[in-house]
Parts: structure tokens; sequence; C-alpha cells
């Protein structure tokens, strides 16, 4: 039994290190698109507008007309260590949407935690606009302590025609430095994607992201089909390490259940699940 629990922790050690090897700090669970819609798609985000865009592109909060409520849960591989747990709130007002979110990952001996306040508005039919300031920490065992620091993301939308939007997304464009150690910097990211809705059933989107820390352009491509706006069948795919999703989607009043698993092409699948409610 004792030979197990070690085996399992060097396990788990070894996953860490490796996300820290190839992703860098504040990439491995804070900075990938939020919630099981987006993740079934293939991860695309930019283009999408539901409550998750106060974590992915804080432009589609603008059409946002309930206070919205949202939890998020993924574990990356199958490992509950390298899980993420996600909190997004919209409240709508008379002159925009204000938001907070709230991203845990990790567990007590290695985690990161981001915080954000955001403001999202509509200005005419054709441009929508987010902002939101981001609290970061990372906290590494119990004798490294912990790092934080402060940026902020941007994001934009058009409706270009009724059925076609786009939409771009920036964050930390300055590479905060989260430490003096080596220069240790938060790397920027960059999206600019569309969506296209081919029927009111039938939703397409295409995106590219480009990051600081990740030398390659990563292309990604999402499909959505909905049976009478009630339940949700989702895929996509990446050029990246995550090569395949998929998704399912329940729609009851004022309830929202999705879930995905996405499929890296060296550790397997990570499931994911979220719940939403519109008051």
């Amino acid at each position: 039994m004792v030979h197990k629990l070690y085996i399992r922790l060097f396990l788990e050690l070894l996953l860490v290190c490796y996300l820290l090897a190839n992703q860098s700090v504040f990439a491995a669970g804070g900075l990938t698109p939020t919630g099981a819609r987006s993740a079934g798609m293939g991860r695309c985000s930019v283009a999408l507008s539901d409550i998750r865009s106060i974590q992915n592109n804080q432009a589609g909060m603008a059409l946002t007309d309930k206070i919205s409520v949202a939890l998020d849960y993924g574990s990356q591989f199958m490992v509950n260590n390298l899980s993420t747990k996600n909190l997004s709130v919209l409240v709508p007002g008379k002159f925009g949407v204000a938001g907070l979110s709230f991203n845990y990952f990790g567990y007590n001996l290695y985690n990161e935690m981001k915080i954000g306040l955001a403001y999202g508005r509509s200005f005419g039919k054709y441009l929508r606009i987010g902002l939101q300031l981001d609290y970061l920490q990372t906290t590494l065992g119990d004798n490294y302590g912990k790092k934080s620091n402060v940026t902020f993301e941007l994001g934009l939308q058009s409706d270009v025609t009724d059925n076609l939007t786009l939409g771009l997304w920036i964050f930390n464009p300055m590479m905060v430095k989260l430490s003096n150690y080596a220069d240790e910097r938060i790397p920027s990211i960059y999206r600019f994607g569309l969506a296209y809705r081919f029927t009111p059933a039938l939703l397409t989107t295409l995106e590219v992201e480009k990051r600081s820390d990740w030398q390659p352009v990563v292309l990604r491509g999402g499909l959505e089909y909905s049976i009478k706006d009630r339940f949700f069948l989702r895929t996509g795919f990446s050029t990246s390490q995550e090569i395949f999703s998929m998704g399912f989607g329940m729609k009851f009043k004022s309830l929202r259940l999705d879930l995905a698993a996405v499929m890296h092409q060296s550790l397997g699948f990570s499931p994911q699940a979220g719940i939403s409610f519109h008051f």
C-alpha cells in the first residue's frame, strides 16, 4: 500500500515537471480556455459568447442579460492533483456587464491561482469590448513560498454579419515578472478567430493562438451541433499536443450542463465538466 502511494506521488511529480518544462509557469492550468464547451470544440473560445467569456474573451460578456454563475472542473490526464477549478459570476447593468472569476490549478505542494475582475460592453451593433484586471499567484512547496503579480486582459468581438463573428483576445502583453530568479516572466498570449453559423443548429469556429513561451502558432477548430436548442454535440481539433476533443451539452430552462474530453497525443484524456445557472 505504501509502495503504491509513493509510485503515484512520483508519477504526479513527473507530470508537474513535464508541464513546467514544456509550458512554463502559469500555463498548465491558469491560462488555457475555460469551460467544457470550449474544451469540446478543440478549446476554441475567442469568438464565442457565453458566461465563460469572462475567462476566455471578456468582450463576449456584453451579450449577457441575466445574472449568471458557472462552476467548472477539469482533471488533466485524470490526475486529481493536476485538476483545475473555476468560478465565474456575471452581473449585467445599465452600462455593461461586470464579472468576477476565480481559477485554481494544482494542490498544496504546487498551485496556480488567478482572480479576475472584468467589465464588458457593447458599442453599437458591430463592436464589443471587454477588459479584465488579474491577480496571479504561484505557490511552490512549503519552503519556496509564493510569488504574485498583477496584469490585464483585453478582448474584442465584432458581428460582421448575422452569421459571422470575429474575436481577438490579448493576455499580459507586458509580460509582467513573476520572480527575479532567472528573470522569470508570465507569458503573453494572443488569440484571433472567427465563428460562423451555417444554420441555426450548426456553429463552426476556427482560431489561432501565439504564446511568448511556445514557438509554434497553434491552430484550433471546433464544431457544435444543437438538437432543438436543448442538446449539443461538439467536436474539435488542435495542431498542438491536444489533437482531438469531443463534448456534450444539455440546457434546461435556467440550468446548463456541459461535459467534454480532450485527447493529448502522449498523455491521454483530460475530462472536463461544467454547470451554469442563469437567474
